[in-house]
Protein backbone atom coordinates (compact mmCIF):
# COMPACT_ATOMS: atom_id res chain seq x y z
CA UNK A 1 0.00 0.00 0.00
CA UNK A 2 1.35 3.43 -0.96
CA UNK A 3 1.88 5.99 1.73
CA UNK A 4 0.61 9.50 1.06
CA UNK A 5 4.17 10.89 0.84
CA UNK A 6 5.01 8.30 -1.87
CA UNK A 7 2.12 9.37 -4.08
CA UNK A 8 2.47 11.82 -6.93
CA UNK A 9 -0.12 14.50 -7.45
CA UNK A 10 -1.88 14.82 -10.79
CA UNK A 11 -0.20 18.21 -11.25
CA UNK A 12 3.28 16.67 -10.71
CA UNK A 13 2.43 13.83 -13.09
CA UNK A 14 1.35 16.24 -15.83
CA UNK A 15 4.61 18.19 -15.51
CA UNK A 16 6.67 15.14 -16.51
CA UNK A 17 7.66 15.59 -20.17
CA UNK A 18 6.21 12.87 -22.36
CA UNK A 19 7.89 11.48 -25.51
CA UNK A 20 6.67 13.15 -28.69
CA UNK A 21 6.97 10.86 -31.68
CA UNK A 22 6.01 13.54 -34.18
CA UNK A 23 9.01 15.76 -33.35
CA UNK A 24 12.37 15.69 -35.11
CA UNK A 25 15.67 17.20 -34.04
CA UNK A 26 17.33 19.17 -36.83
CA UNK A 27 20.98 20.21 -36.63
CA UNK A 28 22.62 22.78 -38.89
CA UNK A 29 26.03 21.16 -39.40
CA UNK A 30 27.45 24.33 -40.98
CA UNK A 31 26.97 26.28 -37.75
CA UNK A 32 27.63 23.50 -35.21
CA UNK A 33 31.04 23.56 -33.53
CA UNK A 34 30.49 20.35 -31.57
CA UNK A 35 30.77 22.05 -28.17
CA UNK A 36 28.52 19.36 -26.67
CA UNK A 37 26.47 21.66 -24.43
CA UNK A 38 23.28 20.21 -25.92
CA UNK A 39 24.29 16.71 -24.82
CA UNK A 40 25.50 17.86 -21.41
CA UNK A 41 22.19 19.63 -20.72
CA UNK A 42 19.89 16.93 -22.19
CA UNK A 43 17.86 15.58 -19.23
CA UNK A 44 16.92 12.31 -20.97
CA UNK A 45 20.38 11.66 -22.48
CA UNK A 46 18.82 11.49 -25.94
CA UNK A 47 21.89 13.46 -27.05
CA UNK A 48 25.22 11.90 -26.13
CA UNK A 49 28.89 12.59 -26.83
CA UNK A 50 31.12 9.87 -28.21
CA UNK A 51 34.80 9.81 -29.01
CA UNK A 52 35.78 7.27 -31.64
CA UNK A 53 39.45 6.55 -30.96
CA UNK A 54 39.90 4.40 -34.06
CA UNK A 55 38.81 7.18 -36.41
CA UNK A 56 40.09 10.00 -34.16
CA UNK A 57 36.65 11.61 -34.33
CA UNK A 58 34.30 13.31 -31.94
CA UNK A 59 30.59 12.62 -32.40
CA UNK A 60 27.21 13.79 -31.12
CA UNK A 61 24.63 11.03 -31.26
CA UNK A 62 20.83 11.31 -31.04
CA UNK A 63 18.33 8.66 -29.87
CA UNK A 64 14.82 9.66 -30.96
CA UNK A 65 13.02 7.13 -28.74
CA UNK A 66 14.47 8.72 -25.60
CA UNK A 67 13.82 12.35 -26.62
CA UNK A 68 10.82 14.04 -25.00
CA UNK A 69 11.11 17.22 -27.12
CA UNK A 70 11.61 19.40 -24.05
CA UNK A 71 13.65 21.96 -26.04
CA UNK A 72 16.51 22.27 -23.54
CA UNK A 73 19.01 21.41 -26.27
CA UNK A 74 17.74 24.34 -28.37
CA UNK A 75 18.14 26.74 -25.47
CA UNK A 76 21.60 25.54 -24.47
CA UNK A 77 23.13 25.73 -27.97
CA UNK A 78 25.36 28.85 -28.20
CA UNK A 79 25.42 28.67 -32.01
CA UNK A 80 21.61 28.35 -32.34
CA UNK A 81 22.01 25.43 -34.71
CA UNK A 82 19.56 22.98 -33.09
CA UNK A 83 15.84 23.12 -33.53
CA UNK A 84 12.90 20.83 -32.89
CA UNK A 85 10.33 20.59 -35.65
CA UNK A 86 7.12 18.67 -36.16
CA UNK A 87 7.38 15.99 -38.80
CA UNK A 88 3.67 15.99 -39.58
CA UNK A 89 1.40 12.98 -39.59
CA UNK A 90 1.99 12.10 -43.26
CA UNK A 91 5.76 12.24 -42.88
CA UNK A 92 5.81 10.66 -39.44
CA UNK A 93 8.97 8.64 -39.11
CA UNK A 94 9.99 7.19 -35.79
CA UNK A 95 13.70 6.63 -35.68
CA UNK A 96 14.50 3.46 -33.78
CA UNK A 97 18.28 3.57 -33.81
CA UNK A 98 20.88 6.08 -32.78
CA UNK A 99 21.45 8.78 -35.38
CA UNK A 100 24.80 10.50 -35.96
CA UNK A 101 24.16 14.27 -35.80
CA UNK A 102 27.69 15.64 -35.77
CA UNK A 103 31.09 14.16 -36.59
CA UNK A 104 34.43 15.91 -36.78
CA UNK A 105 38.11 15.16 -36.43
CA UNK A 106 39.58 15.82 -33.00
CA UNK A 107 42.28 18.47 -32.85
CA UNK A 108 45.24 17.45 -30.75
CA UNK A 109 47.87 19.34 -28.78
CA UNK A 110 50.91 20.02 -30.96
CA UNK A 111 53.28 19.36 -28.05
CA UNK A 112 51.92 16.28 -26.24
CA UNK A 113 49.19 14.98 -28.57
CA UNK A 114 46.38 15.19 -25.99
CA UNK A 115 42.88 15.45 -27.53
CA UNK A 116 41.51 18.99 -27.37
CA UNK A 117 38.20 19.63 -29.16
CA UNK A 118 36.55 19.25 -32.57
CA UNK A 119 38.31 20.98 -35.45
CA UNK A 120 35.10 22.90 -36.23
CA UNK A 121 35.38 24.55 -32.82
CA UNK A 122 39.03 25.36 -33.44
CA UNK A 123 38.17 27.07 -36.75
CA UNK A 124 35.35 29.03 -35.10
CA UNK A 125 37.61 30.23 -32.27
CA UNK A 126 40.36 31.26 -34.65
CA UNK A 127 37.93 33.16 -36.89
CA UNK A 128 36.49 35.02 -33.88
CA UNK A 129 39.99 36.02 -32.77
CA UNK A 130 40.79 37.23 -36.31
CA UNK A 131 37.59 39.30 -36.41
CA UNK A 132 38.51 41.20 -33.25
CA UNK A 133 42.14 41.55 -34.30
CA UNK A 134 43.52 39.75 -31.27
CA UNK A 135 46.95 38.22 -31.14
CA UNK A 136 46.82 34.50 -31.90
CA UNK A 137 45.88 32.47 -28.85
CA UNK A 138 47.65 29.10 -28.73
CA UNK A 139 44.51 27.00 -29.38
CA UNK A 140 46.69 24.17 -30.67
CA UNK A 141 48.09 23.52 -27.20
CA UNK A 142 46.48 21.83 -24.20
CA UNK A 143 46.27 23.90 -20.99
CA UNK A 144 49.35 22.19 -19.53
CA UNK A 145 51.52 22.76 -22.61
CA UNK A 146 50.17 26.32 -22.93
CA UNK A 147 51.38 27.06 -19.39
CA UNK A 148 54.77 25.49 -20.11
CA UNK A 149 55.18 27.55 -23.29
CA UNK A 150 54.25 30.78 -21.47
CA UNK A 151 56.70 29.93 -18.69
CA UNK A 152 59.49 29.30 -21.22
CA UNK A 153 58.67 32.55 -23.02
CA UNK A 154 58.65 34.65 -19.83
CA UNK A 155 61.88 32.99 -18.64
CA UNK A 156 63.62 33.95 -21.91
CA UNK A 157 62.35 37.54 -21.68
CA UNK A 158 63.69 37.98 -18.12
CA UNK A 159 67.20 36.80 -18.96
Amino acid sequence: MLRSEDRMSRREFLRIPQPKDDMALILDNEKCTGCGLCAIDCPTKALTLFQNGEENTYQILFRHKVCNACGICEKSCPENCIRLAEQGLKQKKIEEDTKLLFKDKISRCLECGAPLFPQAMLKKLESKMDMVGEKAWPFHLCPSCRMKSQFKHSFRVQR
